[in-house]
């Protein structure tokens, strides 16, 4: 394996933050469908009498919990694979900056 160019390097420090960027979008897309469906609320009044007597109207409001929290917990995930690429960008960028400033120190 090679040592990587200073442009391979930069193109690679820019693609793990463009990929972050990219993980926080649809992070914050996830949380924008969670909170549509939060909003999407039928009451027994919805429901027919006998729906609500077989639960169908309970049945609903658990299902629409459930997809709440799944899209929810999607966007957490997100928001921690884009962090942890950010963070990878940033070390390398600071491992660079570490190797040139020692590298000046020995000339």
């Amino acid at each position: 394996m090679t040592t990587p160019t200073g442009e391979q390097l930069v193109a690679s420090i820019e693609a793990l933050h463009t990929d972050a960027g990219r993980w926080y979008e649809m992070a914050d897309q996830l949380e924008a469908a969670a909170e549509d469906a939060a909003g999407l609320v039928l009451s027994t009044f919805h429901f027919s009498g006998l729906g609500h007597l077989l639960g169908i109207d309970a049945l609903y409001e658990e299902f629409q919990q459930a997809v709440v929290a799944l899209l929810r917990q999607g966007a957490t995930n997100f928001e921690s694979v884009g962090g942890a690429l950010r963070a990878a960008a940033e070390g390398y960028q600071q491992d660079e900056v570490d190797n040139l400033h020692r590298l000046r120190n020995i000339y």
